[in-house]
């Protein structure tokens, strides 16, 4: 195996690793016989080089007058150039999605659309730079090997008494949640409590002040200054109940920071973990289903067993995490198969276990499985946001493939493709600027 460099490769080599993107996606498995879509892909993506099986070494570089002349500035590539390459990429993708639903064949335009513009941008960004300096390669082990699982699978129940800090949370949790539940808390109560939390109070004060609250702060702009700098205006603008249960959802992300990074990129996670919830607060206020803060919360945490499951069973994690990207299956499919039962099952009970609001413990547990509940509306919106969010690849848990998008849940929202594509480019903006409010320095996970 020789480490060749991407500009030197060519049609008919083969892989000796996996193809990964510098932010640890992966793109093609080793043993792959490139070809020339492979070729334009691989630079497009910014990888610098990879291990081919049989390569000869880089001839060492000449050092005469016609070496030394610099070659003619390239084409500036278009979006529409990497349309068909675009279009095979995603075709591998969405094998799950049923492509005859009006609104499925939509996102999938959607997702055409934006990778054959990330592609073209990538290359554009390359060709003018006037010595591209090699990206940085994902850490070794960034697709972990399959590992059996020591002894049984233990029980999502015994999986969650395991970390004690899933049982003991920040007081400051615990006296949201009595807020939340007790119908004779006041607004100032709520904004007191949140107030003895110095990190949280910041973090949904740039949450209020960002574009995910652009709508109603203007809508009071004549009753508060156009910055919110205190929780009392929070709780105004907002509503008290709103911003507690936007605390619920915040004060619980510290206990997730020390996932093993060799199982998932921690900011891709989160990324999509706020994309989800910044879709399905569009998608609650546009069908009007449920409460905009409440759905924001539970896209936030709707991946949260997956967290458990990286953490608690990384060997069977691992192995999961390889089966769904080189077989006929999504990651949601082997944690059935492998764990009897999937990540969310294992975050419903999880958020039962910290008592959160039933409503909120539903659209978790079931926005896989329409099913069971008997009504479907609440984590329908989970369910479709998720959806949008794998479509798009906005940030990731995990998941390669495109789930299926289940009729049923776009029939229970009244979703058309005009308003699909008029929420996710109202929302898409603004996922940016909420991600660096609640994690801020991490810009362009």
């Amino acid at each position: 195996m020789v480490k060749v460099r991407i500009s030197d490769l060519s049609p008919g080599m083969e892989l000796a690793e996996d193809a990964m993107t510098p932010s640890g996606r992966f793109l093609m498995p080793r043993g792959t016989r490139l070809e020339r879509s492979h070729l334009t892909t691989l630079a497009g993506w910014g990888i610098a080089e990879l291990d081919v099986v049989g390569a000869s070494p880089p001839p060492a570089a000449e050092t005469s007058a016609a070496a030394l002349e610099q070659p003619p500035a390239p084409e500036r590539p278009k979006p529409a150039d990497f349309l068909d390459q675009a279009m095979e990429a995603a075709k591998g993708r969405f094998v799950f999605v049923d492509l005859r639903e009006e609104v499925a064949a939509t996102v999938f335009r959607l997702s055409v659309a934006r990778t054959a513009k990330r592609l073209a941008r990538a290359v554009l960004e390359e060709t003018d730079k006037a010595s591209p300096a090699p990206k940085p390669q994902p850490p070794s082990g960034a697709r972990p090997a399959p590992v059996a699982a020591a002894g049984p699978i233990p029980s999502p129940e015994d999986l969650l008494r395991e970390d004690p800090q899933l049982v003991s949370l920040p007081e400051v949790f615990t006296r949201i949640n009595e807020v939340l539940r007790n119908p004779r808390s006041s607004v100032d109560e709520a904004a007191r409590i949140i107030g003895t939390d110095a990190s949280l109070s910041a973090t949904l004060l740039k949450l209020v002040n960002s574009a995910f609250y652009s709508r109603t702060s203007r809508a009071v702009e004549r009753r508060f200054p156009a910055k919110v700098d205190n929780l009392t205006r929070a709780v105004m603008i907002v509503g008290g109940k709103q911003l507690a249960t936007l605390a619920l959802g915040v004060s619980v992300l510290p206990i997730f920071r020390d996932i093993p990074p060799e199982y998932i990129n921690m900011k891709a996670f989160w990324k999509h973990s706020i994309g989800c919830g910044m879709i399905a607060r569009a998608l609650a206020e546009h069908s009007g289903v449920c409460s905009g803060e409440s759905s924001f919360v539970a896209g936030l945490l709707h991946d949260i067993g997956r967290l458990v499951l990286y953490k608690h069973l990384p060997g069977p994690s691992g192995l999961a995490l390889r089966r769904s990207r080189e077989e006929f299956c999504t990651l949601t499919m082997v944690e059935k198969e492998l764990f009897s039962f999937d990540h969310g099952y294992l975050g419903g009970l999880l958020l039962r276990k910290w008592q959160y609001p039933a409503a909120l413990e539903k659209m978790v547990r079931y926005h896989h499985d329409l099913t069971e509940p008997l009504f479907i509306e609440e984590p329908a919106v989970i369910h479709v946001a998720d959806f949008l969010c794998n479509a798009l690849e906005i940030g990731t848990s995990g998941e390669w493939r495109v789930p299926a998008l289940l009729p049923e849940a776009a029939e229970a929202l009244s979703l058309s493709s005009a308003d699909l594509k008029g929420l996710v480019g109202g929302v898409e903006e603004s996922i940016e600027e909420v991600f660096t409010s609640f994690f801020p320095g991490d810009e362009g996970a």
